[in-house]
């Protein structure tokens, strides 16, 4: 008995130790895309008409964000979303760019937003998810204004720790 009980303790511990150490909501995980140029993003805009890419924003900051109408956490990040679109457009030097997760939900998707009085740009790019590697949602990669994925980020996104972020690497530190 002794020893199950030390046995589950060491386990207890162990586990315990790997949650405290683990990066809250997945926020900056690793991703073969960081250091890279950004897959291509193209396609339909997203209720409206005429085309977006990812490519007509260089020079400034996106946050690709990978969504679903149906999804509960992309619902819960909204909020933080709206927030750093509004803190990127004040200063003029980033915005985000939605695109669908699933490709049946692309008009359910297209309403909700709407419906939240979302501004920025949304794409129906079919392949983007497989050139991004998403796994699940929502999940955003960061690209800086030279056209490099330098974060991703699952779960949803705090909108001050990605502002800080690029406050850091636009003052090289």
């Amino acid at each position: 008995m002794l020893w199950i009980s030390l046995s589950v303790a060491v386990v207890l511990a162990v586990l315990i130790a790997v949650l405290a150490s683990s990066n809250p909501a997945g926020q900056g995980v690793s991703s073969p895309l960081v250091g890279k140029p950004a897959p291509p993003i193209s396609g339909q805009a997203l209720g409206g008409s005429g085309q977006v890419s990812l490519a007509q924003f260089k020079g400034q900051w996106v946050l690709v964000n990978f969504a679903a109408s149906w999804c509960v956490p992309c619902r819960q990040e909204m909020p933080q979303l709206q927030t750093f679109a509004q803190n990127g457009a004040s200063q003029g030097d980033a915005t985000i760019l939605t695109v669908p997760y699933d490709e049946g939900d692309v008009s359910n998707l297209a309403a909700y937003l709407d419906s939240q009085h979302v501004t920025w740009p949304k794409v129906d790019d079919g392949s983007a998810v497989v050139s991004y590697g998403v796994n699940g949602i929502p999940e955003s990669y960061l690209v800086d204004p030279a056209g490099t994925v330098v974060a991703k980020y699952v779960g949803g996104i705090k909108a001050a720790q990605v502002d800080q972020f690029i406050a850091r690497a636009g003052s090289g530190q």
